[in-house]
């Protein structure tokens, strides 16, 4: 399996401390390393980093990146803590290490749609990326709790299988709403052609979060994070530096959005930004984990243990032995 690009392949991998981190290439993470990568931090926290761009796919039941960490194309991945301790279930030994942060998406109709809360998704056509997607299963729990419905019995339910694909369903009209990934709203709302009903963290909270929990996490597997401690510790200190940097500095962003985005309209810009500051994590604890854990017990006594594809999150799916 290989990536769609990847940026400075690097040699001497033995003798340099090379770390392979894979992502998407328009998910948020990759606005991250670059910055990341453009401050020399990955050489000033004893790594190189390579960074590989995969395709935005699911094939089977498992996205690209989920791939790539099994079949060893990558050492470290962006992944939600609900397919991670799926793997874990499964007898594939993955760990999230340290937080990405609140990384979920938003339901967006058309413009002119009568849709306007969960309770609306009553018989419509409904598109996810897949069925397992974070994103559908904390919307589904939500709307069961405050509306006593499941959408996926009383709806249509359309998997794209690609975040593109979902895009496309909404332009051509094959489907009344979408749960969009969340980094891609802000420019479909640009065209004036459609609107955000809602933020997938507000059903989060309606689910009886009170802190901030993250949704997705680093994760690597076991073997990599018994023989390469070091790599993943130094790791977690470049991304907090680069992430309190992007926090701080509004000017970084003017960068990215011409050299990462290819340019994207001031507004949209500045979306993606304040929308990403509100969602990204710089700290770990066991508190948070512990919050975790209540919410997924909410979210089995809701959808249910076969639709999450587990009924417990099992011991090791988190540590926070790097969270210094």
């Amino acid at each position: 399996m290989k990536g769609d690009e990847v940026s400075e392949p690097i040699q001497n991998a033995s003798e340099t401390g090379l770390l392979k981190a894979a992502f998407e290439p328009a998910g948020s993470p990759r606005w991250l390393m670059y910055v990341l990568k453009k401050l020399g931090l990955d050489r000033k926290h004893g790594i190189l980093l390579e960074i590989i761009l995969l395709k935005d796919q699911v094939k089977g039941s498992l996205q690209s990146f989920e791939l790539a960490l099994q079949d060893g194309t990558a050492d470290l991945v962006d992944i939600d803590w609900i397919s991670i301790a799926r793997h874990r279930t499964r007898g594939t030994p993955i760990t999230a290490v340290f937080p990405y942060g609140r990384i979920v998406g938003g339901l967006i109709t058309p413009q002119g749609s009568p849709i306007r809360d969960l309770k609306d998704l009553r018989g419509r056509r409904i598109g996810v990326v897949r069925l397992l997607d974070k994103n559908w299963l904390i919307a589904r729990g939500a709307c069961l709790k405050l509306y006593g419905f499941d959408p996926q019995q009383e709806g249509t339910v359309i998997e794209a299988l690609s975040k593109t694909a979902l895009v496309q369903l909404l332009e051509q009209g094959k489907v009344d709403a979408a749960f969009q990934f969340w980094q891609l709203i802000p420019p479909l709302i640009a065209t004036g052609q459609y609107r955000q009903v809602l933020d997938v963290q507000d059903l989060i909270r309606e689910l009886g979060v009170k802190g901030m929990i993250p949704i997705t996490a680093f994760t690597v597997k076991d073997e990599f994070l018994s023989k390469h401690p070091s790599l993943v510790q130094g790791f977690i200190h470049a991304f907090r530096e680069a992430a309190t940097f992007m926090k701080e500095e509004d000017r970084i962003w003017e960068e990215i959005g011409r050299e990462v985005l290819g340019g994207v309209e001031a507004g949209v810009l500045h979306a993606l930004r304040d929308s990403w500051r509100s969602r990204v994590m710089t700290s770990w604890t066991d508190e948070t984990i512990q919050e975790i854990h209540c919410f997924f017990d909410e979210l089995v006594k809701l959808v249910g243990a076969e639709a999450l594809g587990l009924t417990k999150i099992p011991p090791g799916t988190f540590t926070t032995a790097f969270a210094v």
